[in-house]
């Protein structure tokens, strides 16, 4: 009997995903226009002698192609995903998947994922579909018999790429567009919101409309889903799955996993790689980002005159004059009456709705990732404090559309570093980049944690994801704690966040090289200090930063950031802080 229970539990693991020790990763690649020469090329095409250079580099160096059936069948246990694994995808339907890409794949026997957008397909021939912010020709995009001809192919995959959400739509009331996917529909005539619910109801319609065009023209529905600009939140895969698309595609760059099919990540090649480039896609193992930054004022970014933004075009200004590799700012602000928000809540009284387009054009204008500084306060358990709910985070998620978030919590650190003691990381990549996997690892700590102040900010970190799903998290480790930080401590800390930030603002330039020099030896040997940032305050308008971060390469810190920028009176000035704040300098130099 019990040899028959042991058999049966042996089955269970074989038939419920990849056994022990089996590849769970792969590659996905999202490729777009292929053309025949290099004065056709648009930024995310690449040329025909490029991919077949691509195609026969991936055979020479064992890279295995697999397909959507691979990947439930490596998922399911039935079949184990190969070394080296790579989906090949190609996004929007041009004619040049049938004329150039698909007698490749057949001549290689690749597999390939087809993303089709209906609202430029079903239109007949002579017709113009907008494309984005233009019009262009339906001729661009396959025709009717030529897709019948590839959903017959073995070797494609026919999915979604929605009917009509491959646009901007109005987001906030000062008539920005943003992803349709991911934006919060703004009426100009009610200046309100659309709701939750109103925003899954546009989404699911579109996407069964879609799945109904193909299924009535190519007699199948898509299983797949591949969203539009890769930008997708949690409702719209819930959405996606309800309409029969369990399996969803991203731009997140990162590799994708048989355990999360419903957000598979995929590398974004442009401008027409060479091989030296294209190789640099297919490597699992990313580094993190050198961190260069600065602090602002939230204050500042909002002008107190009515209907104009003097302040705000000085801060993309500055961003542009220094091009710092991101910049962070607090989604509160303090006023003569007390705490205020920039985004429409239940919490806190609104300032100015300002929110999303603080964060979309500092990355899209001001060409700087953006990350949000959230302050002890959203987090305190203090009787005598203001209690923010969960809720508050998921409302501030529909509106910051940053790349990641800086948590600023006390009792959240002290709880971590406990843990540390007792725990060791299980994470063999804990020295890559990888956002979807730190989240992973979150998530799995919030299910079987007993400690209520992580459950509570760890909730708070989830509920905002439910609306930025891809995003870095980073905790504040204050300066006066970094002798605890042993190599086995910060590798437990990384593996539920991006990057540490060490906060050092409340110490003069002596003591934080002293703390500096006498702490971070065992962490550089380890090859952990490429994920920790130092952070310090300017006090002055002299050079105590651009001394102290001239000088940090030699204690091996190449991130750093400070408090605040003033970029209202060019404090620092351009000149002396550029080369030591610009992604284009070398720290080492």
């Amino acid at each position: 009997m019990l040899v028959y229970l042991l058999l049966i539990f042996l089955l269970s693991l074989y038939a419920t995903g990849a056994r022990a020790g089996e590849n769970s990763e792969f590659i996905a690649i999202a490729y777009h226009d292929v053309v025949q020469a290099k004065a056709e090329l648009a930024s995310d095409a690449v040329t025909v002698d490029h991919l077949i250079d691509q195609f026969e580099w991936l055979l020479a160096n064992n890279y295995h192609p697999i397909s959507i059936d691979d990947l439930l069948a490596a998922k399911s246990g039935k079949k184990p995903l190969p070394k080296k694994a790579v989906l090949l995808c190609w996004d929007d339907g041009y004619t040049s998947f049938y004329t150039i890409v698909f007698p490749l794949l057949r001549a290689y026997h690749f597999p390939a994922v087809l993303a089709l957008e209906g609202s430029w397909i079903e239109p007949g021939p002579g017709a113009m579909v907008r494309y984005g912010t233009t019009m262009v020709p339906r001729s661009k995009f396959l025709t009717w018999p030529q897709m019948k001809k590839l959903a017959a192919s073995p070797l494609v995959e026919i999915a979604s790429h929605t009917y009509d959400l491959h646009h901007g739509v109005p987001a906030d009331g000062y008539g920005d567009k943003m992803p349709a996917v991911i934006a919060h529909l703004y009426h100009q005539t009610t200046h309100t919101y659309e709701t939750d619910q109103e925003q899954f109801q546009r989404i699911f319609k579109d996407l069964k409309k879609n799945s109904a065009l193909l299924k009535k023209r190519l007699g199948k529905k898509p299983r797949v889903m591949v969203w539009p600009f890769g930008r997708y939140t949690k409702p719209a895969l819930k959405a996606a799955a309800q309409a029969g698309m369990k399996i969803t595609l991203t731009l997140d760059p990162v590799p994708g996993t048989i355990d999360n099919l419903q957000e598979i990540g995929r590398v974004y090649p442009t401008l027409n790689p060479d091989l030296t480039d294209y190789r640099g896609y297919l490597d699992p193992n990313i580094a993190p980002p050198i961190r260069h930054f600065f602090k602002v004022n939230s204050k500042d970014l909002l002008d107190p005159r009515p209907d104009t933004e003097h302040q705000f075009s000085r801060f993309l200004d500055r961003l542009k004059a220094l091009a710092p590799s991101m910049v962070t700012f607090s989604p509160l602000v303090q006023t003569e009456r007390g705490v205020q928000a920039l985004f429409p809540n239940t919490v806190f009284p609104l300032a100015q709705d300002r929110l999303a387009r603080l964060t979309w054009h500092a990355a899209h204008r001001g060409g700087t990732s953006t990350f949000l500084w959230l302050p002890p306060l959203l987090f305190s358990s203090d009787e005598e404090q203001q209690k923010v709910p969960s809720d508050f985070f998921a409302q501030m998620g529909k509106f910051a559309f940053c790349e990641g978030i800086i948590v600023n919590a006390p009792t959240l650190t002290r709880e971590f570093l406990r843990l540390s003691s007792t725990r060791k990381a299980v994470d063999p990549a804990i020295r890559s980049w990888n956002p979807a996997r730190r989240k992973m690892f979150r998530q799995r700590l919030l299910k079987t944690s007993h400690a209520p102040g992580l459950i509570n900010a760890l909730k708070k970190i989830e509920a905002f994801q439910k609306w930025q799903p891809f995003v870095e998290v980073a905790l504040v480790i204050p300066l006066d704690r970094l002798p605890e930080l042993t190599v086995e401590k910060t590798k437990f800390l990384l593996q539920y966040f991006d990057f540490l930030l060490v906060d050092g603002r409340t110490s003069n330039n002596h003591d934080i090289k002293k703390m500096l020099k006498n702490n971070l030896g065992r962490l550089h040997a380890s090859r952990l200090l490429a994920k920790i940032s130092l952070f310090v305050k300017r006090k002055d308008d002299t050079d105590n930063i651009q001394r102290l971060f001239a000088d940090l390469p030699r204690y091996n810190i190449i991130n750093w950031g400070y408090d605040y920028d003033d970029f209202l009176d060019n404090r620092p000035t351009t000149i002396s802080i550029r080369p030591l704040i610009s992604k284009s300098s070398d720290p080492f130099q």
